[in-house]
């Protein structure tokens, strides 16, 4: 299973560790892979470099808030950690659909990752479509002892968009837009709360 990051909640003495999302941090001091391939001879300038690591960092930060939530609900019952999974899967969906309407509305920030930008827009929708199935089921789900078991069932068949991170990560590999991202504040709040800090 592929996960934003890894979420840890007791229910009913029993530990859930699950994969939920699709977009785990990205290690900012990772030697950059190889930039992608383009078959444009000239680079056409796109959108704002800070925009558009905005656009997709900041619904990030808000699904760690989410993710937040989940953990300690288990001294509150069954019943405070369905409500807390569901809000979150719905929570992810939400956040991945903006994301792909920003950034399909701000573009690629060059024609250099035109091509990932584009194939990034269309995970973010197979995900969001994936995280509001998966919210669905698991608002179904009774919030009894099986709860943690279910759950673990429905995030494994609804998982994330591996070409999420995939094309995130290339796009970010890319030396003058690493600067970009490493700079950017709403980036770093999110990375922050990713690493719970």
């Amino acid at each position: 299973m592929n996960a934003r990051l890894s979420i840890v909640a007791v229910c009913a003495g029993v530990v859930i560790t699950t994969a939920c999302a699709g977009n785990p941090v990205v290690d900012q001091q990772a030697t950059p892979l190889s930039p992608p391939t383009t078959t444009t001879t000239s680079e056409v300038p796109g959108s704002d470099p800070v925009a558009w690591f905005e656009a997709y960092c900041g619904p990030m930060g808000v699904t760690e808030v989410a993710r937040h939530e989940i953990q300690g609900k288990a001294a509150e019952g069954g019943e405070a950690v369905k409500a807390a999974v569901v809000s979150w899967a719905s929570t992810a969906a939400a956040s991945d659909r903006k994301m792909a309407d920003d950034l399909e509305k701000l573009g690629p920030m060059n024609s250099d990752v035109s091509n990932p930008h584009e194939r990034l827009i269309k995970a973010l929708r197979r995900e969001t479509k994936r995280f509001d199935e998966a919210s669905t089921r698991l608002r179904a789900l009774a919030a009894d002892d099986k709860f943690p078991e279910r759950y673990q069932q429905v995030m494994a068949t609804s998982g994330a968009d591996e070409d999420v991170q995939a094309m995130f990560k290339q796009i970010v590999a890319i030396p003058k837009y690493n600067g970009v991202f490493r700079a950017n504040k709403v980036c770093a709040d999110w990375q922050g709360l990713a690493r719970g800090k």
